[in-house]
């Protein structure tokens, strides 16, 4: 239970303090009339044994304290309805934006490993699990508890033999509800893991709906959906079916209570060892009691249930964060020194990387696919921390920056650029408010400012999700524009012309000749024509750098350039050879 209570609280438990106490406060508030019951019971009573006298001031009395309770009550139940609900509601919210903060702080390979499924069902049905519980299980579990201990004491100062009458049911109850808890957190896995794996296949199914459409597999690829949401269908049924009945069982045995009491008072009655109006008073404290013995234990089995949704999202939360105590004004230069890096338990891919990225400087890595030239840029982004060498910006181990001081120096464009849903001015600005001026400055250099203007809304013409419903090369300009409103000293590049066709391409190449001005650009390239003029070129094979020069120096070098160079030039003279055959 106190593993749980951390889990589900984020390590604060002193949360559910005032939501317990108030809850508490309040049940046993209803004890109340019960108890005014049973005094009027004795002064009524009292009537009908001698001295056959009815004290009508304590009726009055008992008249007045029913009426001001009827007062006091309200308040309680208010007070206790705002720091039970409203303050879990609010916690939770409050949950909710440090598990985005924590996302932000993780490095990039905690998402390779984790399904977009998984984080998207975390956020909504994990959080709303968690809401649930702290505004209702976890308090009313331990209000519940308290509130046995109460009526525990209170029905054996009459009669200690009917306090153990009325909990006699107790012990076999939460037995059975400690063997359905266990089945119950079992299918609560898979029911989760379900979910998490049919909100994945959506999301892929919808996102590659044109994709399916092309190759004519929109009906294979709803197969895969409509699967895993037979998958889901039959392990909710599982869950509902095998654990809920056992549950619904234990909850039916609370309702035993009061004819428990009431057999087991009328034996003691007919024996002469309990007075009629104990027997009474004791029967109508004994119909309050069945309540709350059934929340301990329908709580106690949601608490089971509940306690996957507490373990993933803390799971999260306690995924070490990229840390850094350094901040930096200003990041234009890299050194490797050699720096090794792998995935997780795979072997090395990079491998004793040694070379240095100059200021200001045009920067190219080429090299075949798979060598690790998109791994060495994420490594400059401090998307993963080497661990190996020594990696520094500017002389500081960039393990030692503040990921956030670090990435404000730095733009990155990449091959398949990403573009949110709404106007290509919001796309553009990202939050900023920049000048109408600036922006078209920007546009201009980025050779998009012509075909922006032609659109129905100019700047204020709403994009698809990703940017749908602009071209690949429309969408790269629109990136290099963004880069340039950054402006920041470092341009990472990945391929941002490889699947462009030549119109295009030359368009991009202009806005990259623009933006590269006193910059420091990394450009990951396989079209060798596109990084001649780069400063330096470095030739990454099997995670290292095998040559490093000019163009012209490694084309007077044997090695992997000079065979590159060659065999896409031989590729460009067929391709024009084909086309002046047509």
């Amino acid at each position: 239970m106190r593993k749980m209570i951390q889990q589900f609280t984020f390590h604060h438990p002193k949360e559910l303090i005032a939501p317990t106490v108030w809850l508490f406060v309040s049940e046993v508030s209803t004890l109340v009339p019960a108890i005014l019951v049973f005094f009027g019971i004795y002064v009524f009573g009292a009537a009908f044994f001698p001295p056959y006298t009815l004290d009508t001031g304590s009726l009055i009395q008992l008249s007045v304290a029913a009426l001001v309770f009827c007062a006091l009550q309200y308040v309680i139940e208010l007070i206790s309805y705002w720091n039970t609900y409203f303050r879990a509601y609010r916690d939770t919210a409050k949950k909710r934006i440090a598990y985005i903060k924590k996302l932000r702080t993780l490095p990039l390979g905690f998402f390779t490993k984790k399904e977009s499924g998984e984080l998207i069902n975390s956020f909504g049905n994990d959080f709303a699990n968690v809401e649930y519980t702290m505004c209702y299980w976890l308090p009313f579990t331990i209000a519940s508890s308290l509130l046995m201990v109460v009526f525990a004491v209170w029905m054996a100062i009459f009669d200690w033999r009917m306090a153990i009458a009325a909990f006699a049911l107790l012990p076999v109850c939460l037995l059975m509800n400690h063997f359905a808890g266990k089945i119950k957190s079992r299918t609560s896995r898979r029911v989760l893991e379900a979910r998490a794996k049919a909100a994945t296949q959506l999301n892929e199914y919808l996102h590659g709906m044109k994709d399916l459409k092309a190759y004519r597999q929109a009906g294979q690829g709803f197969k895969q959906l409509q699967k895993a949401y037979d998958n889901l269908r039959k392990t909710t049924m599982k869950d509902e079916l095998v654990a809920g009945s056992l549950g619904n069982l234990c909850s039916v045995l609370t309702q035993f209570v009061v004819p428990v009491i009431v057999v087991s008072g009328m034996y003691m009655l007919l024996g002469g060892g309990l007075h009629i109006l104990d027997y009474i008073g004791l029967i109508i404290v004994a119909t309050k009691l069945s309540s709350p013995m059934m929340m301990l234990v329908t709580s106690l089995g949601a608490l089971r249930g509940m306690a996957p949704s507490g373990e993933r999202l803390d799971s999260v939360m306690e995924t070490p964060s990229q840390e850094g105590s350094q901040t930096v004004e200003k990041v234009d230069e890299y050194c490797f020194g050699d720096v090794g890096f792998s995935y997780g338990s795979e072997e090395n891919v990079i491998r004793s990387a040694n070379f240095d990225i100059p200021a200001d400087r045009f920067t190219a890595l080429v090299g075949p696919s798979g060598s690790g030239k998109s791994t060495l840029l994420r490594l400059m982004a401090r998307f993963w921390d080497n661990q190996e060498g020594m990696l520094t910006a500017n002389g500081r181990d960039i393990r030692q920056i503040q990921p956030d001081s670090l990435l404000s120096n730095i733009s990155m464009v990449m091959q398949d650029t990403y573009l949110f849903r709404g106007t290509i001015r919001e796309n553009l600005c990202f939050g900023k408010d920049i000048p109408d001026e600036q922006l078209e400055e920007a546009c201009r250099k980025a050779s998009c400012h012509t075909f922006i203007s032609k659109l129905p809304e100019g700047y204020d013409t709403m994009v698809g999700e990703g940017g749908a419903t602009l071209s690949g090369g429309e969408r790269q300009r629109i990136a290099f524009a963004r880069a340039l409103l950054k402006d920041v000293p470092i341009l990472l590049l990945d391929e941002p012309t490889a699947s462009l066709d030549a119109d295009n391409e030359a368009l991009v190449q202009n806005a990259l000749d623009e933006i590269a001005k006193n910059r420091t650009v990394i450009m990951i390239a396989h079209r060798l024509k596109t990084v001649r003029g780069a400063d330096q070129i470095l030739v990454i094979e099997n995670g290292s750098v095998t040559q490093h020069g000019t163009h012209d120096e490694l084309l007077a070098q044997e090695g992997l350039y000079q065979r590159l160079w060659a065999i896409q030039n031989e590729a460009q003279s067929i391709q024009f050879k084909h086309m002046e055959e047509k």
